[in-house]
């Protein structure tokens, strides 16, 4: 018997040994099926991620067209979200994302409405209604780097994989625009026949050294009113502005003419004169200014500004303007490092018919403006109508007008008052 023993225990051995190697290899099996599980996951996670990305810039490029006053918004809207969108990619940033013509940007009237691509939509009416967009980005085929080894088990057929991410956006008033202290009377913005003035249109104030009265188309305005006072707007100017707008009703105002604000507010053109300091006030991009001696037709001169401000012109001289100015002019190239947006700004319309009984009116709206040029510093300078004691804004139409180029100043809110600017919603 001890013979016969010793003979069966070697093959028993054999047969441990061929389990135990079956064993291993499930379990082996198993324990890549996990970790390619974990990594194909996060590798599809990161390809999710990136698409999202692409989708989000692709919905705030398309919505941001969608005004309502362009019958060809839809092929617009379009291609600013596939040029946008397309500028991502994809697959740990190695591939461009797709976006597909008449096939991933799709658009509908109402957020949860039915969402169709331009092709869809063929009555002027329709086309006009859309105010959403939404983009969907797709990357498929996806291949699998360690868990297809599961597909050694039966039943189980794990294939190459696909990825979608989408978003839906629309453009919805701005709440953090900031503004001027500065009101424009709302008989200013209507001609005789009650008809509206188009944008360009220059508005004419007394708000310099030497007025001595509220007459013309604009004023200071405090919006605290009756505290803050001269010193108070002069902290608006040199800062960012009221960034917390009074809502549509609200009564603001400001007794009388303020003439020691021309240092604050020539600020914003590159001048520098007393307590204003270019390392403490910012300055707007360019200081080129606009009268009616270097601009006599008094109209339209946002253009050329935008063209000033892409080489950062400095303020001209006295000659060129008519103006006279004191202070220290700085450079374009002091302009370029330390220019930003203050020149065009939100400000309020009110009622300036009741500043006759009053020194207050109410929000009425709100209204972009450009403004156009310094305050002489001293009574008596200048040699144009600008002169002394007038000055000029430009009207550039409502706050929330999507052509508005005072759009570019509002981040998206809850809030009914500022520029219309695209944000995701879905």
């Amino acid at each position: 018997m001890t013979h016969q023993h010793c003979h069966r225990r070697p093959a028993a051995r054999k047969q441990q040994r061929g389990a135990i190697a079956i064993i291993v290899g499930i379990t082996l099996a198993v324990l890549i099926g996990f970790v390619g599980l974990a990594l194909d996951l996060g590798k599809l996670y990161i390809a999710k991620t990136e698409l999202q990305n692409a989708a989000d810039a692709c919905a705030l490029a398309a919505a941001r067209e969608l005004t309502g006053t362009n019958a060809s918004q839809l092929d617009i809207a379009e291609a600013a979200g596939i040029t946008t969108g397309t500028r991502s990619a994809v697959m740990f940033q190695s591939e461009a994302v797709l976006l597909g013509v008449d096939q991933d940007v799709s658009f509908s009237a109402t957020l949860n409405g039915s969402y169709q691509t331009k092709s869809a939509f063929l009555s002027a009416t329709e086309i006009a209604a859309l105010r959403y967009a939404r983009c969907t980005a797709t990357r498929g085929n996806i291949v699998n780097w360690f868990i297809q080894v599961l597909n050694v088990y039966p039943g189980v057929n794990i294939g190459n994989q696909t990825v979608v991410s989408t978003a839906a956006a629309t453009l919805a008033p701005a709440q953090t625009t900031c503004a001027i202290p500065v009101g424009i009377c709302s008989s200013a913005l209507k001609d005789a026949s009650g008809a509206a003035k188009p944008k360009g249109t220059w508005l004419e104030g007394a708000m310099g050294p030497g007025a001595q009265n509220l007459t013309g188309n604009f004023k200071w305005i405090d919006f605290t009113p009756p505290s803050g006072g001269a010193s108070e707007l002069a902290g608006i100017l040199k800062g960012a502005g009221t960034c917390n707008l009074p809502s549509v009703g609200t009564e603001v105002g400001q007794a009388g003419v303020i003439s020691s604000l021309a240092d604050e507010w020539n600020s914003r053109f590159g001048v520098y004169k007393g307590s204003t300091k270019l390392q403490d006030i910012t300055p707007d991009f360019t200081g080129y200014a606009y009268t009616d001696t270097n601009w006599p037709s008094k109209f339209g001169a946002y253009n050329n500004f935008a063209t000033q401000r892409g080489s950062n012109a400095a303020l001209q001289s006295d000659t060129v303007t008519g103006l006279k100015i004191q202070g220290s002019v700085i450079s374009s190239t002091d302009l370029k490092a330390r220019g930003a947006d203050r020149r065009l700004n939100i400000v309020p319309v009110v009622d300036c018919d009741e500043f006759l009984t009053g020194t207050t009116a109410p929000v009425e709206q709100w209204a972009c403006i450009l403004m156009l040029h310094p305050i002489n510093n001293s009574a008596g300078g200048g040699g144009g109508a600008t002169g002394s004691t007038r000055m000029f804004l430009e009207y550039r139409g409502a706050s929330n007008d999507p052509s508005s180029p005072c759009a570019s100043l509002g981040l998206p809110g809850t809030g009914t008052v500022g520029p219309l600017v695209p944000v995701l919603v879905q």
